[in-house]
Formats: structure tokens, C-alpha cells, sequence
């Protein structure tokens, strides 16, 4: 007879775990029971029990991993939004201390563009023609920050020398394309018509 059919009647048998027996699903018949030899199994309420008394031994180690956990969590969605986009790069500990990617994920010209004003300290007259910008023509600075960037700096250029960067020194500085910096003159030509109505100073 197969092994996993009654003896008696040729029903089916049941595993029944919790009582510990092999039952035919027939006639009701206990043909076996179930023999378990690895370590003791314990019960949800004794799980829940040891779980708490871990929760009030070690509340630093439940801290650190739970902390731990978030952590990972936080890289592992980072790497996933950038791994197919080459030209991105992750602030992993910024995302990791915030949780947020915003300011924390920027593309390599962007990291290259802030290299470049750094390097040639630029910051701190871009910082001050973009308060400016925002103060009189706040629109324009909706786009990406190289933009921004390079639009203060078409714009601080005229206020201070009456013309305009060349192309090839603002493409180069700020990693934008020519089409970008034609863009960029159109909207500095709105922002030098208003800035001309009254004295600026930068």
C-alpha cells in the first residue's frame, strides 16, 4: 500500500502539526506521529516574551540595529535610482543621514560645474546675483542648478564690465550646452531691463 494513503481505508493522510500526529483524512484513524529532533520549538507567547526581555536588556543593541536597518534601507534605494543613469552621482552619506535624495544624488557635469566656481571663487558673487535674480525675476531660476548658476554669471558679468560672457567661457565654466547659453541670454536680457530701472550695486 502507498505510504501516504490509510491502512485501513486507503485515505489520504494528514500532517497534523499541532497535534503532533499523522491522520487519515478519511476514517480518522492516527496512523503515526510526527517526530521532531531539532532544538525546542517555542511557542508566539514565548517568542514575544524573549523578544520583550531583549527590548529591556539591550535597548542600545535593539537601537543600533534598528538604526542599522534604516540605514541600509536608505543606501540600497539610493543605488537602485542611480544604477543605470552613469552620469549621476550619489552623496551616499548624505542620503544616509537625511533620507532624502533631494541635494543628495547630482549629475557629474553639476559636480564639475561647482569645481570649477569653487576653483575660480566664483561663489560668492553667483550666491549674491542669485538672491538678486530672486528678489526681482524669482521665475527664472526654475531650472537646473548649473543653469542657475550660469545665468547669475551672465548676469553679474554684465553689471560689472557692461557685456556679456562669452559662450565658450560660460560653456566651459558651467557645463552647459551653446543652446543652453542662448537660452540663458534672453532671460539675462529680461533681468538686466528690470535691474536697469533702479542702481545695482554687486
Amino acid at each position: 500500500m502507498n505510504e501516504y494513503r490509510c491502512p485501513v481505508c486507503g485515505g489520504e493522510l494528514v500532517w497534523d502539526y499541532e497535534r503532533g500526529e499523522v491522520t487519515c483524512s478519511r476514517c480518522g484513524l492516527v496512523v503515526d506521529r510526527i517526530y521532531y529532533y531539532g532544538p525546542p520549538r517555542m511557542t508566539e507567547e514565548v517568542r514575544e516574551k524573549e523578544r520583550e526581555s531583549l527590548r529591556r536588556h539591550y535597548p542600545k543593541r535593539n537601537k543600533e540595529f534598528r538604526e542599522y536597518r534604516i540605514h541600509r534601507a536608505r543606501y540600497y534605494m539610493a543605488r537602485k535610482y542611480v544604477e543605470d543613469k552613469p552620469w549621476l552621482e550619489v552623496d551616499y552619506d548624505k542620503v544616509i543621514e537625511t533620507g532624502k535624495m533631494i541635494h543628495s544624488i547630482k549629475s557629474k557635469a553639476t559636480i564639475e560645474a561647482e569645481k570649477n566656481i569653487g576653483e575660480k571663487d566664483l561663489w560668492e558673487p553667483i550666491n549674491r546675483t542669485l538672491k538678486l535674480i530672486e528678489e526681482t525675476y524669482p521665475i527664472a531660476l526654475a531650472r537646473t542648478k548649473r543653469s542657475k548658476y550660469a545665468l547669475a554669471y551672465i548676469v553679474y558679468k554684465y553689471i560689472k564690465e557692461k557685456k556679456y560672457p562669452s559662450d565658450r567661457e560660460v560653456v566651459e565654466i558651467f557645463k552647459i550646452s551653446g543652446t543652453s547659453y542662448k537660452r540663458l541670454l534672453k532671460v539675462a536680457d529680461k533681468i538686466i531691463n528690470i535691474l536697469t530701472a533702479k542702481p545695482v550695486a554687486i
